[in-house]
């Protein structure tokens, strides 16, 4: 059993790239290829949800197993392999480099975060209202801002 709904709620909104979102009993998860690690770190420099103190952990190619740091103390670089904020909200942030990056909101985000994060980590600059009503209803949730 995967542990989703029975009503098999997945989803993909049409925008470029698409947000695949998937809904499980206790969580959301919205997910989209993404820019660099630069760029994901930048965009959690315009969340005021996000404190210079929250914990990230990290996996990073030149330390032994995962690391758990700061915000502050974060560089882009070429060996961090994955990175997750931990902000003291109902959702937590990832970056995570695959055959490409990959970032991902699971937990309880709102859609207007998912899709300021998907235009501050991607080369999208704005959303048509038909893409951000998908999003609003595959995450099951009426925007609340």
């Amino acid at each position: 059993m995967s542990g989703r709904r029975s009503d098999d709620t997945e989803g993909t909104v049409n925008i470029q790239p698409p947000v695949h979102i998937e809904v499980f009993p206790t969580h959301q998860m919205a997910m989209w290829k993404a820019d660099s690690l630069a760029r994901f770190l930048a965009a959690l420099d315009d969340l005021d949800s996000v404190a210079p103190t929250a914990p990230i952990i990290v996996d990073d190619t030149a330390t032994a197993g995962r690391e758990r740091h700061r915000v502050t103390d974060i560089e882009p670089g070429e060996t961090v392999r994955y990175l997750r904020v931990e902000p003291d909200t109902s959702w937590t942030l990832s970056w995570e480099r695959r055959t490409w990056p990959v970032v991902s909101v699971s937990g309880t985000p709102s859609p207007a975060l998912c899709r300021r994060l998907h235009t501050r980590t991607t080369d999208c600059d704005r959303w048509p209202e038909e893409a951000f009503d998908t999003l609003v209803c595959a995450l099951d949730r009426s925007d609340d801002g």
